[in-house]
């Protein structure tokens, strides 16, 4: 620490270690740092906004991170160094996720803020000072509001002794054929939620054991990449033809790269992570939900695509969302779970006889739970076999990588298009034909806190 005279500034630096809990010691530094300098006024502001830079660092950099606060009479300045190259870059999230907003909240509560490219890496810094007055609550949705930052492609931190690649560590080819670009930009955003939660958890539990730096050169190398594709075909693509409102999936595209041999056990660490962290939200342990079973197949693809033609295997396209198999439910209905939507049901059944509507209620993994008798009947089902398949059963197979797309985003943002909006959509019978229907999506709360959707359906000119 270095203590300024009069008008001059006090100095004070602490050295991180990339691990769970360095957010936590960057908040009590820059606590205890601006109380010792007379400005508890700065407190809050200053512990938030570090606490999101740090956490980034940890979580993306990897490298070891360097916090500098520097207090000067009429403002603080808060430095956060890290020794990779990778500068942030825009990411576009739904105003709603859970991820992404490190950049849009430090504005939010600091009177500036930007980055510093080094030789050796770069700072990320903001500065404090007392406001002319307090932000109105519109200035601080605007803040939220903007775009967010990420890390950019490729992964180039510094490496430490033991990280040295080996001698026959040239890059080789991976071909990643039939990407799905609407799945993969809704399962990146599900990843991204599902990492950072993970990494907070971790810092208050031993367990699961995760590789983060290895999950973060996956992500920074070839997760990266993929996004970087799937983001360009969306801005290249023409209009999409759009089905009452609803947008067609982008068309598949294809990917040539050139990964070093350490991507493949980054690819497995990140799917380790990523079942570990899904395990986690299917007990309620993370605020995020678990993926759709679809985005759970792309990410694997992904990864073991990278892990086995780095082994020397020939590439395999993706085989897209439309197999029968994500048609099945892979997990059951936790009990008090089962209870609580089944209770909420009680009240669809009984607006359904007043009604004479058809209904479908499906829960967020998107598991069918009741169908009246009619509709399953129109749609050529028992009522018995559609209930407790995944609600994909019923729609057409080529808008089925657009729904699951969608109902991702929704779940992680609470974003949508459809709810309470009339809709005229094909249903797929269970002949394989199409049969228009008129829609009215809504969704219900039930008492143990979860999600119940409700599909009322009507045959056209039924």
């Amino acid at each position: 620490m270095t203590s300024g005279g009069a008008g001059r500034p006090c100095s004070h630096r602490l050295t991180l270690e990339p691990d769970p809990g360095a957010a936590r010691r960057a908040r009590r530094f820059v606590r205890e740092s601006l109380a010792a300098a007379g400005r508890p006024e700065w407190v809050d502001a200053g512990e938030l906004a570090v606490s999101e830079l740090v956490t980034n660092a940890a979580l993306h950099a990897r490298t070891t991170v360097e916090v500098g606060v520097e207090v000067h009479p009429d403002h603080a300045r808060v430095e956060v160094r890290d020794f990779n190259l990778t500068q942030p870059s825009q990411r576009h999230y739904g105003q709603q996720a859970t991820t992404g907003r490190g950049m849009a909240l430090v504005a939010s509560v600091s009177s500036g803020c930007g980055t510093t490219s080094l030789p050796d890496g770069k700072v990320v810094w903001f500065e404090l000072r007392t406001p002319d007055h307090e932000p109105s609550e519109e200035d601080l949705l605007a803040a939220w509001d903007e775009e967010q930052w990420d890390v950019a492609d490729g992964f180039t931190a510094r490496a430490a002794d033991g990280d040295r690649p080996e001698p026959d560590a040239s890059p080789r080819r991976v071909q990643l054929v039939g990407i799905p670009p609407t799945l993969w930009l809704a399962a990146r955003e599900h990843h991204d939620a599902l990492l950072r939660e993970l990494t907070l958890y971790l810092a208050t539990h031993a367990e699961p054991v995760v590789d983060l730096a290895a999950v973060e050169g996956a992500r920074q190398s070839f997760s990266n990449a993929v996004l970087a594709a799937a983001e360009q075909a969306r801005r290249t693509a023409p209009d999409p033809v759009r089905l009452s409102g609803l947008p067609v999936a982008l068309e598949a595209v294809d990917l040539d790269l050139q990964l070093p041999p350490w991507t493949g056990p980054a690819a497995a660490a990140l799917q380790d992570a990523l079942d570990a962290a899904e395990e986690l939200a299917r007990q309620g342990l993370l605020l995020a939900l678990p993926g759709q079973a679809e985005v759970v197949a792309v990410r694997d693809w992904v990864c073991e695509q990278v892990q086995s033609q780095l082994q020397g295997a020939p590439a395999r396209a993706w085989q897209g969302a439309r197999h029968e198999r994500f048609e099945i439910p892979g997990h059951e209905l936790a009990p008090e779970a089962a209870a609580a939507l089944e209770e909420a049901l009680t009240a669809v059944r009984e607006a359904a006889v007043r009604s004479g509507r058809g209904f479908v209620a499906i829960d967020a993994g998107s598991r069918v739970l009741a169908v009246d008798d009619a509709l399953a009947a129109a749609l050529g089902w028992e009522v018995a076999e559609l209930v407790g398949r995944r609600v994909v059963a019923i729609i057409p197979p080529a808008l089925r990588e657009a729904h699951v797309a969608g109902f991702s985003r929704h779940l992680g943002t609470g974003e949508s298009r459809v709810l309470g909006a009339p809709l005229v959509l094909p249903v797929l019978h269970a002949d394989g034909r199409e049969i228009p229907c008129g829609f009215l999506i809504e969704r219900r709360p039930t008492a143990a806190g979860h999600w119940l959707y409700l599909a009322w359906i009507e045959p056209v000119g039924a």
